[in-house]
Formats: structure tokens, C-alpha cells, sequence
């Protein structure tokens, strides 16, 4: 008898990467880490936390999946594509708190998650969210989503790099949610219907139909790694509001896990991070 799985209400499409940063130590000192990385993940891990959420995305086969299970990520739409070398994103920090940084990768565009690389049984979700990838792939993603189910709710975000240019607008115009860091101008005025303006470590700005509010966030100052945390906080909202919650409730829960995500390297800390600050608030 085949085994009936539930779908996911938000499918969160992106890459897994290994992230090589360079941190400055407390005595001026630069020292390496490497954690699990790209936007995929960054999105998914702490997005699992609240309900399950499904991936797509591809790696190479030195790429350990084995701690993404751990979570409440469905991996049906996870792919290790054989001889294939995992991307790699390297990050030099030029301050503590990593407000400057110099960022290179070695990226591997064969593993570009694709519409095809989406199981059939995640195009029954409601809610899609495409994270940081080139803008016509992103652009295919969302029309061949649409074509498959107009109602389709699809969330979108973009790298710096990307931000000024004509498709990348076009690809914020077609989405229903854009989440917008505030230098991003062009993009502020895009048609999406719901738009969260990430002003970095103060917080954030919600724009709907209900809402021109901003939405504070606590202020670290020993920030530990900030790599992410806006995929952090994207996958948060997403997959609160694929579950039901409002977008002002959601957008505060995901400002918090947002917080919390720069007090430790990476990302897949995160959980037990949780439950570290709530034994700290008995």
C-alpha cells in the first residue's frame, strides 16, 4: 500500500551551498569557518520550525544531507546530482558585526533548481517561495508555477547584484509577496501585493493592503554571523502565512527568529537557540 505524505503548504525553492566566512575575533584576529549555506537552506531550516515546509534544491555529492534531516524540511524535491561539486560562497568580513563584507562564490549553475526539479506532488502547495537565484530563473519558475495553478501564492527575493536591473523588476511585478532590502528603490515600487522592506538589524517595514508599519527588532550588539539572516526571516513569514497567520504576526515572529539566527554561526543552530532563550526567560 503506498504511504500517504501530507504536502507541505509552502514549497521553498533554492540552493544548498557551503558558506566559508572570514570573522574578525574579539582581539582583531581573522579566523574561517565553513557552515551549511545557501538561500534554500537558510529559508527552509528555521522555516521548519513551525510547520513543515518542502525544499527544492540541488547539490553535489559532497553536499551532507543527512543534518538537514533533522528537521521539518520535506526533502522529496532534494536532488545530489553525482560528479557534481556543491556551490561555494565565501564571505570576508570587514567588521565585527559584518555590515561590510566582500563576497565571492564559486557557483555551480548546473545545480540551479529548476521548475523540473519540482516533485509533482509539491505543485499541489498553496504557497511558493523562489529565493535568491538569477532573475530569468526565477522568471521561469514563476510562469511555469502559474500556468500550472493560477491561484498559486509566490514569494520572491533578489541579491544586490541583481536589484536594479529590468527583469528583476518584471520578476517582483509578477510575485504576490517581495521581500525588499530598503536600498533596493526600484524594487520598493513594485506591484506585489504584500511587500516587507528589510531594514537590517532595526527591523522591518510591512506594506499591504492593511499595512504601511514598521516592525522593530531587537538590537544584537555582539552579532556572531548575520550571514542569512534575511533567508531567515523570508522563510519565517512565508511559512507562517501559508499556515494561516496573519502577515503582522508573522512578520514579528520572523523578525525574532531573524535575531536569534545572528547569535551563533550559520543556521543549524537555530533550534536549540530557541530553546536556550526560553530556559534563559524562566
Amino acid at each position: 500500500m503506498k504511504e500517504n505524505i501530507t504536502v507541505p503548504k509552502l514549497v521553498i525553492i533554492g540552493d544548498s551551498a557551503y558558506d566559508t566566512n572570514r570573522f574578525i575575533g574579539e582581539d582583531g584576529s581573522h579566523f574561517f569557518k565553513t557552515n551549511y549555506g545557501g538561500a534554500g537552506t537558510y529559508s527552509s531550516v528555521p522555516a521548519s520550525l513551525f510547520y513543515r515546509v518542502g525544499l527544492v534544491s540541488n547539490a553535489g555529492e559532497d553536499f551532507n544531507v543527512d543534518k538537514l534531516k533533522k528537521f521539518n524540511i520535506d526533502l522529496r524535491g532534494f536532488h545530489t546530482r553525482k560528479d557534481e561539486k556543491t556551490s561555494r560562497f565565501y564571505n570576508i568580513l570587514k567588521t565585527r558585526d559584518g555590515q561590510e563584507r566582500e563576497i565571492a562564490a564559486e557557483y555551480n549553475e548546473r545545480l540551479t533548481a529548476t521548475f523540473d526539479d519540482i516533485p509533482k506532488e509539491f505543485l499541489k502547495a498553496k504557497y511558493f517561495y523562489i529565493s535568491t537565484m538569477l532573475p530569468k530563473n526565477q522568471k521561469q519558475i514563476i510562469e511555469k508555477l502559474r500556468n500550472h495553478n493560477p491561484n498559486v501564492i509566490i514569494g520572491v527575493d533578489t541579491f544586490e547584484e541583481y536589484a536594479n536591473s529590468d527583469e528583476t523588476r518584471e520578476v517582483f511585478d509578477l510575485a504576490d509577496i517581495a521581500f525588499v532590502d530598503k536600498e533596493f528603490s526600484n524594487l520598493i515600487q513594485c506591484k506585489s501585493k504584500t511587500k516587507v522592506i528589510k531594514l537590517g538589524k532595526t527591523g522591518c517595514i510591512l506594506l499591504d493592503r492593511e499595512h504601511a508599519q514598521k516592525f522593530d527588532a531587537t538590537v544584537i550588539e555582539n552579532v556572531v554571523d548575520k550571514t542569512g539572516a534575511g533567508d531567515c526571516l523570508n522563510g519565517v513569514f512565508m511559512n507562517l502565512i501559508a499556515n494561516g497567520y496573519s502577515n503582522e504576526v508573522a512578520l514579528k515572529k520572523a523578525i525574532e527568529i531573524a535575531t536569534l539566527s545572528i547569535k551563533d554561526f550559520g543556521i543549524l543552530h537555530i533550534k536549540d537557540r530557541i530553546m536556550t532563550e526560553r530556559d534563559e526567560a524562566r
